[in-house]
């Protein structure tokens, strides 16, 4: 793996710790509004980022057999989730039997070394137990967690003797962060300057108290936190957005400049201007239906939460610098091009975003995946 120069590490290091404070205070400020309109602008975006990331750097390894499961499941956990989304069946019977594939998912993952049969077994018991006791609120719990995939990925990625800063600074900005803003008290002390303003709402998407419960569990919605534990998560999820946008392809740049996928992908800057290009519907959608246009978004990014699941278990359970099975090295410039195309992301990265849901029963649903 190629040496990142400790000077190009710390400004990186900086520069997303500026990003992460800018994008933490404007969530605490207006939560509708950085909810509604990163929704919106970079959803598509993100989605589009991560499915390019994990197919490049896990996709020639899963075997064709594992693929092939991890598909099949993907498309039946998406029918579930639009069926529910558009009342074709009961919504705990949809949310149920969505959260009952990706516990497969999870279990498609259990082959192979021994600390990952563990490790997959685990996660699709934990999934198991809690949509058996409480399907809504593991959906929930779901959406949440999924904003922190990204430190398994970093995990994987990351040669060992860079883990020691690398980790403790994303964790910082993964969890520490998030639960400071849930404890109340940055919002406090914006209110105090009166620099907040929690009903800007530029795409219609209607009160911030309609949105709480993708990332807030219904018992507590009606308690005086519920803003701040969603705005919490929404901070944890601009942390997810700059992940996947920014760091982990500067990473794959460097740890494999020639990274295939399964699907051939373009590259970097044509990939760039494809993201921009399909983001501008996207939006023009939420501008004219938000509810709608959520819904239907959810569904898809239910395939983007979910396909993390399985590949979670393999991130940390395998060596820092894997091989690739059959890279075409072919492209000499990428390292350089997939740098500048990051950096050409890092506006979105640095701005929070939730996934919301609609009211009533496409509320709960669209609200499993989250992002």
């Amino acid at each position: 793996m190629l040496q990142q120069p400790s000077t190009s590490r710390s400004s990186l290091f900086a520069v997303m710790a500026a990003a992460m404070a800018v994008a933490t205070a404007t969530t605490v400020a207006a939560p509708l509004l950085a909810y509604s309109v990163t929704l919106a602008t970079f959803g598509a975006a993100h989605v589009l980022s991560e499915f390019r990331y994990v197919d490049r750097r896990f996709g020639r390894g899963l075997g064709s057999l594992r693929t092939g499961s991890i598909v099949v499941l993907l498309v039946a956990a998406a029918t579930a989730r639009a069926l529910g989304v558009y009342n074709l069946i009961a919504p705990p019977v949809a949310v149920t039997l969505e959260l009952s594939l990706v516990v497969l998912l999870a279990l498609s993952a259990a082959s192979g070394p021994f600390p990952r049969t563990v490790l997959a077994v685990a996660i699709a018991s934990a999934i198991g137990v809690a949509t058996a006791l409480a399907p809504f609120d593991a959906a929930i719990a779901l959406a949440v967690l999924h904003n922190l995939t990204p430190l398994a990925f970093l995990w994987e990625i990351l040669p060992p003797h860079e883990r020691r800063s690398a980790i403790p600074f994303a964790l910082g900005v993964f969890v520490a962060l998030p639960l400071l803003v849930a404890t109340g008290l940055p919002r406090e002390l914006l209110s105090q300057a009166g620099i907040v303003a929690p009903t800007l709402d530029p795409f219609r998407a209607g009160p911030l108290a309609a949105h709480l419960r993708v990332y807030v569990p219904a018992p507590l919605l009606g308690g005086a936190g519920a803003i701040d534990l969603f705005a919490g998560a929404v901070v944890a999820q601009c942390a997810h957005y700059a992940a996947t946008i920014v760091v982990l392809p500067l990473l794959l740049a460097r740890a494999d400049p020639a990274a295939r996928g399964l699907m051939p992908w373009p590259r970097d800057r044509v990939f760039v201007a494809l993201v921009g290009i399909s983001s501008l519907p996207l939006v023009a959608l939420f501008a004219t239906d938000f509810a709608g246009t959520r819904a239907l978004y959810g569904i898809l990014a239910s395939v983007h939460a979910w396909i993390e699941i399985p590949l979670v278990a393999i991130a940390v359970t395998r060596g820092p610098t894997p091989s690739i099975p059959n890279p075409t090295r072919t492209d000499a410039a990428l390292a350089t091009s997939e740098t500048s195309s990051a950096f050409l992301g890092s506006r979105s990265a640095a701005r929070p975003t939730a996934t919301a849901s609609t009211r009533h029963t496409r509320a709960s649903l669209t609200s499993v995946a989250g992002q």
